[in-house]
């Protein structure tokens, strides 16, 4: 069975898109339906069909039209987890203040990504995403949508050691960005720690490992609320890497 080139144009397109929408941070909540991801990539896809360089050079042969697709699914996928990588490192931030505090403790689902989290890592995560509005970050994974089109037709995928040496450094910044954006947390309750564990050296009536959980609570909110402007700063300036870098992996897969 042969399909129209158009129609073969438009179905590597859309599954490209889809692969990218449906891994974004943004839209694993189950709150988003799958229809609505999908009108959204048919919507992308006919733009990107209109607008974007895409390459004319597709056979007709649906085994090999298989085979295009599934190349599309592992560009789709790739692009939206570099995009990810810019929300873990959040996340991890998130999590290890989380763990000083003792928050980590104390979980429940969160409805976006469908996983148990502490108030304080759901604290951060909401405002991952505000940050991540209010720069238009959503604009440039747009851009970086059509970029891969015209820097990457279908049918023009070439792996090589770059790519995944580039995977490898750029998930082992996830740790290391995301302790520099709790440091003001960490830093301060491991002082408090420290402190609780000399006075109860010198007073050892005392329970610290009772009286010092609402003392670390209470510290920890007063240490976020001034650092809150630091931390903003600190995830915009991740966010300002998005659009470098989803070029940078776009042009390590041609």
């Amino acid at each position: 069975m042969e399909l129209d080139i158009t129609v073969q144009r438009f179905i590597l397109i859309f599954f490209r898109i889809f692969s990218i929408l449906w891994l974004l941070p943004i839209f694993t909540s189950r709150a988003i339906s799958i229809p609505f991801k999908a009108g959204l990539g048919l919507v992308l896809s006919y733009l990107a069909l209109e607008f974007a360089g895409v390459s004319q050079d597709i056979r007709y042969d649906t085994h090999i039209l298989f085979v295009l697709v599934l190349k599309e699914v592992f560009i789709g996928l790739a692009i939206s987890f570099v995009i990810r990588l810019f929300f873990m490192m959040v996340y991890a931030a998130s999590e290890l203040a989380a763990f000083q505090t003792g928050f980590s403790f104390a979980r429940f689902m969160d409805p976006l990504t469908m996983t148990q989290i502490s108030v304080l890592e759901q604290f951060k995560n909401i405002l991952s995403i505000m940050v991540f509005f209010s720069m238009d970050c959503h604009h440039s994974i747009i851009k970086g949508i059509f970029l891969s089109f015209k820097e990457l037709p279908p049918n023009s995928l070439v792996l090589n050691s770059s790519f995944f040496n580039y995977l490898i450094t750029a998930t082992g910044k996830i740790f290391s960005v995301g302790l520099k954006i709790s440091a003001p947390v960490t830093v301060t309750l491991f002082i408090v720690e420290l402190s609780l564990g000399l006075l109860s050296r010198l007073i050892p009536q005392i329970n610290v490992f009772i009286e010092g959980i609402p003392v670390k609570i209470l510290i920890a909110m007063v240490v976020l609320s001034f650092s809150l402007g630091i931390t903003v700063m600190a995830i915009a300036g991740i966010f300002s890497g998005i659009e470098s870098e989803l070029t940078k992996v776009i042009r390590l897969l041609v």
